[in-house]
C-alpha cells in the first residue's frame, strides 16, 4: 500500500475542516466568508464553539503549509517582499481608503486628486493592494471597496495600527540588525532597532511621550490589540483561585493602567480589596475619577513605578498583567526585587502574561509564526522578549531563593497564561 504524501494529507484535512466550518455557517444561517464590501469584519465562529474554531484554525494552518510546500524552498524564499508594507503604508498615510464612498466608486484620478499625490503612484499602490484583496477594480481604472479597505476607511483604530506597523515598526525592524551589531547582547531598552531608526537614546515610551501624534497611533493600536477576544480579562478572573483568599484580602494590580483587571476581580469577588498602580499619573487620576460606583469603595488607585520599592506592604496577591514581556531579564529582576521588601510569607505573585511554547510543543506554522513574530517585536522595540516556562522559573530563582515558582496554565481560549509564585521568605 503506497504511503499518502504530505500534500495529499493536507489537502484532505483542509477539505474536511472547511466542510465542517461551512456546515456550521449554513446551519446557523451565517454568511460565508467573502472579500466583498459587506462581509463581516470578524470571524463568524463564536468562542462558544471551540470545535468549529479548531477546525477553522486547522484550515488556516494547513493551507499555509500546503502553499509553502507547493512553492518549494526557492520560490518560498523569493515570496518575502517588503512591498506589502509599502502599499499599506501609502494607503493609511494618504488616507486613500477614505477617498472612496462606501457603496460607490472612484477613479484613480479622483483618488489622486483627493489624496494630493500623483495618479501613477496611486494606481501602482492600489493595484498592489488589490492583489492582497484590499480594494477591488470592477472596471479598468475604477476602484471600489473590498471588506478590508472598507475597514481601513471606517475603523480609525485599525488604520492607526496599520500605520504603526507599516511605518514605525517597519523602520525599527530594519534597524534591529544594526542595533545587534552596535550593542551585542544588550538588555537596555534604549539600545534597540527602534532607537537606531529614530536616532535617539530614549526608550520607545520616552520618545512617544514627546511625540503626541505617534503616541496616539500606538495607543489606538493598543486599544485594538487589547480588544482581542483571547485577551479578555475573564480568563484571568476564572482561571485562578481568587475565591480561596481570606475575607478582605488585598490584591495589588501592579502596572494596572485603568484597572480593568482589578474592576473585574472586584465585581466577581466582593470580599476582595483592590489597589491599582501605574506610573502614569494622568492615567491614575482619570481612572480614579471614572471608576464604577459598584466597586468604588473597594478599588483605589495610586501612582507607582514598579522599579522602585513596593509601597503596599503585606498584600495577599501582587498581580502583574502583561507587564514583564516588554522588559528584558535585567529589568524583570529589578521588578521582582523591588517587590520583595513588601512581601509577607505566603504572599502570591500572579502573572498574566505570554508563555512561549518550546519548539517541540509548537511546530512551524502560522501559530508558531505569530508567537515568534511577537517575540521579535519585543526585541526590536524594547530589547525584551516573550519567555518560555523555564525562563519564567529562572527569572524568579535569580530574583531570590525566597520565591517558589509554581508554574501555571493557559486557560482554553486565552492568549495569556496565569502563572504563580509564592514568597516563602529567606
Amino acid at each position: 500500500m503506497s504511503k499518502t504524501h504530505r500534500i495529499a494529507e493536507l489537502s484532505a484535512r483542509i477539505a474536511a475542516n472547511t466542510a465542517r466550518v461551512d456546515s456550521y455557517l449554513t446551519e446557523h444561517s451565517l454568511p460565508t466568508p467573502s472579500f466583498g464590501v459587506d462581509a463581516p469584519p470578524h470571524s463568524l465562529v463564536p468562542a462558544t464553539e471551540p470545535d468549529i474554531e479548531a477546525a477553522r484554525q486547522a484550515v488556516i494552518n494547513d493551507t499555509l503549509e500546503l502553499h509553502q510546500l507547493m512553492l518549494g524552498p526557492r520560490e518560498h524564499i523569493f515570496s518575502y517582499y517588503p512591498n506589502h508594507l509599502l502599499s499599506q503604508l501609502a494607503i493609511v498615510r494618504f488616507g486613500l481608503a477614505r477617498t472612496i464612498p462606501t457603496d460607490g466608486e472612484a477613479t484613480f484620478a479622483e483618488i489622486a486628486a483627493a489624496a494630493g499625490i500623483g495618479e501613477t503612484h496611486v494606481r501602482k499602490v492600489i493595484r498592489h493592494a488589490i492583489s492582497q484583496h484590499i480594494f477591488q477594480e470592477p472596471r479598468p481604472g475604477v476602484v471600489t471597496h473590498s471588506a478590508a479597505s472598507r475597514l481601513l476607511a471606517e475603523d480609525s483604530d485599525l488604520a492607526a495600527w496599520v500605520r504603526w506597523l507599516s511605518d514605525d515598526c517597519w523602520q525599527a525592524a530594519y534597524h534591529t540588525v544594526e542595533a545587534m551589531t552596535r550593542w551585542p547582547g544588550s538588555e537596555e531598552p534604549n539600545e534597540t532597532g527602534f532607537a537606531v531608526a529614530n536616532q535617539t537614546n530614549l526608550t520607545m515610551f520616552d520618545l512617544l511621550a514627546t511625540q503626541p501624534e505617534r503616541a496616539s497611533r500606538f495607543a489606538a493600536g493598543m486599544r485594538l490589540y487589547s480588544a482581542r477576544p483571547d485577551l479578555d480579562v475573564r480568563y484571568l478572573v476564572d482561571a485562578w483561585s481568587w475565591g480561596d483568599l481570606p475575607d478582605k484580602a488585598t490584591v495589588v494590580d501592579v502596572g494596572g493602567s485603568h484597572g480593568e483587571a482589578a474592576i473585574a476581580l472586584a465585581r466577581a469577588y466582593p470580599s476582595l480589596d483592590l489597589v491599582v498602580q501605574d506610573i502614569d499619573a494622568p492615567t491614575i487620576r482619570d481612572a480614579d475619577a471614572r471608576k464604577p460606583a459598584d466597586v468604588a469603595a473597594r478599588v483605589r488607585y495610586m501612582t507607582y513605578d514598579f522599579f522602585t520599592e513596593q509601597p503596599v506592604h503585606g498584600a495577599d496577591v501582587y498581580l502583574y498583567r502583561a507587564c514583564f514581556h516588554n522588559w528584558s531579564d535585567k529589568y524583570g529582576l529589578r521588578m521582582l526585587q523591588a517587590l520583595i521588601p513588601a512581601l509577607k510569607p505566603g504572599a502570591r505573585v500572579v502573572l498574566n502574561d505570554v508563555v512561549v511554547p518550546g519548539p517541540e510543543e509548537l511546530p512551524p506554522g502560522l501559530a508558531s509564526s505569530k508567537v515568534r513574530t511577537g517575540d521579535l517585536s519585543m526585541l526590536m522595540l524594547f530589547n525584551a522578549g516573550d519567555r518560555e516556562l523555564e525562563d519564567w522559573r529562572r527569572l524568579f530563582e535569580a530574583a531570590s531563593p525566597g520565591f517558589l515558582f509554581e508554574g501555571g496554565k493557559r486557560p482554553e481560549g486565552s492568549g495569556l497564561w496565569v502563572l504563580t509564585a509564592t514568597w516563602k521568605g529567606v
